[in-house]
């Protein structure tokens, strides 16, 4: 075997790679956005890309955060999930192929701490079970205050301090809050995007995203938006309006659900007198709508079209829409979430007025199933309603599904009424029900349901009964169960959900409540290892909990994927 032999001058004339350099040292300066006070913002400049890790230490917690080379140090790395009241020392390292520099010393930081509890702050309360086993990561909460009072009769200026003000807040799993964001307007639903923004819906009919040091970064608007344009903001045509919550589709577009009006002749004008005058009425009903960052709809399916708009709820006729600009319209379907289950591409919606899950074929836009209790469904819809397995209850008034990973369904079950109007059943009156987190499992041959998980049986001293709102998910590493519930009123006979109209009894949103963020775990009925209350000792506001997320990391970029 022969070895050719370069010549020595070939290796002395290859030049040495140097090792990435700072060309301007690293500072640390607060978050300019006071939107997210518990941030701040490193800047550096290198002689090229890097990717940087940064070391930091607040004296009872060391941890690391890098950013890869694509994220450009001297137009700021953000440093975020930093807790409130600290002081951090950090320290600075980038890296290429060619090797690692640290910067000499190190940097200082002091988080603020957080704001007084009162009329922006809730009083957090966190009790653990002994022993508990908790997932690791943040729970992003959507907080909003409230003005007790019913809806329809509160003043302006009420009405404007619940919708002018909102909170999306991380906790971790002890209950300390690491990152949170104050926002100008009342949030409804938020999720994670790959790319580590955030995107949410707010009460005056925008989706918003934005990074973690609270700058908005886009905004869609409906074109028939009552409060008009947004400045800066992309419109969608054709849509009265945007609700509930965002949902990003695992192919990168965006989706949400869309109540628009049509009158309808003949429409029902109680829920309690089936010999009530009929008359031509303004009915709300959704269209699911998929978008894309342009605001063109790729894909859509509206209720009108494919179900039953004389199906009533008991707060068909309740001031959901007469609050929220359309004095007089019937509020129909009232969707209130939307999943998907991509291994048999369907699009799942909750319309909680329907008390009912609808799984939908996004190809053939045809209803592949329908879990609700079947009683009150007309017969052309009996053969797609799923037969129950071992199942608690049907869902009522339920809210957010989400297909998890394992292929199952988790939902929030508000278990409200438990009847429909004219259907024969009693009411379940408020003192005698419960709200609960299920997990389900559907067998789209077999058109069954089985019940897999469910936080609680029965009413409890300790249950909570939700008459809006909720969440829960299934936790990747513990398999835990997260369930937000949204705002548990006191539980007594004196107390009415069913009307805010009857002013002979006491309605649940006249009296102050508190919301909770709890963990379970899997067994089931669930034993209950955390619990966060979000409380006014005084008594003067209400908290309510929308819902939200968990996430094993606040630096999520790249690692979200489609949040469900």
């Amino acid at each position: 075997m022969i070895r050719r032999l370069l010549p020595l001058a070939v290796f002395f004339c290859q030049p040495a790679l140097a090792e990435p350099a700072f060309l301007e040292a690293p500072s640390v300066r607060t978050n300019p956005n006071p939107a997210v006070p518990l941030a701040a913002v490193l800047s550096f400049r290198t002689s090229g890309p890097v990717t940087t890790t940064v070391s930091l230490d607040d004296g009872s917690r060391q941890w690391q955060v890098q950013f890869g080379p694509r994220h450009d140090p001297a137009k700021g790395l953000p440093l975020v999930d930093l807790g409130a009241g600290k002081d951090i020392r950090l320290r600075v390292r980038i890296s290429d192929k060619t090797g690692a520099v640290d910067a000499p010393g190190s940097l200082s930081l002091r988080t603020p701490v957080l704001p007084a509890p009162g009329l922006s702050w809730p009083t957090l309360t966190t009790t653990l079970a002994d022993s508990a086993v908790l997932e690791p990561g943040l729970r992003f909460i959507s907080v909003r205050r409230r003005a007790p009072g019913r809806q329809d009769f509160q003043t302006r200026a009420q009405q404007q301090f619940s919708r002018g003000w909102g909170l999306i807040l991380a906790l971790d799993a002890r209950g300390e809050v690491r990152w949170y964001y104050i926002s100008q307007r009342r949030v409804a639903g938020i999720k994670p995007s790959p790319d580590g923004t955030l995107i949410f819906t707010t009460e005056d009919q925008r989706v918003v995203m934005i990074d973690m040091l609270g700058n908005i970064l886009r905004q869609w608007y409906p074109e028939m938006r009552r409060l008009g344009p947004v400045q800066g903001g992309t419109q969608i045509t054709g849509l009265q309006t945007l609700h509930h919550e965002p949902s990003l589709t695992p192919w990168g577009t965006y989706i949400s659900m869309s109540a628009n009006g049509r009158e309808i002749a003949d429409y029902p004008t109680s829920v309690t007198d089936p010999q009530a005058p009929r008359k031509p009425t303004m009915v709300m009903g959704d269209k699911i709508v998929e978008f894309d960052a342009d605001g063109k709809v790729v894909w859509e399916w509206d209720t009108f079209d494919h179900l039953d708009p004389k199906m009533l709820h008991y707060h068909t006729f309740q001031p959901y829409w007469a609050v929220r600009g359309y004095p007089g319209y019937a509020d129909w379907t009232h969707g209130n979430g939307i999943t998907f289950d991509e291994k048999n591409n369907l699009v799942i919606a909750s319309f909680k007025h329907l008390d009912a899950l609808v799984a939908i074929d996004r190809k053939t836009k045809e209803i592949r199933w329908i879990f609700s209790d079947p009683q009150g469904w007309p017969e052309r819809f009996q053969s797609r309603i799923l037969k129950p397995v071992g199942l608690t209850r049907f869902p009522w008034s339920q809210h957010h599904p989400h297909v998890t990973p394992w292929g199952t369904i988790v939902y929030f079950d508000n278990g409200m009424f438990q009847a429909r109007p004219f259907d024969g059943r009693r009411i379940v009156p408020f003192h005698e029900s419960y709200s609960r987190a299920v997990e389900i499992k559907v067998d789209p041959r077999a058109m069954t349901v089985s019940e897999l998980w469910t936080s609680e049986k029965e009413q409890k001293p300790d249950s909570c009964i939700n008459w809006a709102m909720g969440d829960a998910h299934r936790l990747p590493t513990t398999n835990n169960m997260l369930v937000i519930r949204s705002f548990c009123p006191p539980i007594t006979d004196k107390l009415n959900d069913q009307n805010e109209y009857d002013l002979t009894q006491r309605f649940v949103d006249d009296v102050p409540y508190a919301g909770r963020v709890e963990e379970y775990s899997r067994t089931s009925p669930g034993t209950r290892l955390s619990q966060t209350r979000f409380d006014d000792p005084n008594e003067i506001l209400q908290w309510q909990l929308y819902g939200g997320f968990h996430a094993p990391s606040i630096y999520w970029e790249d690692k979200a994927g489609a949040a469900n």
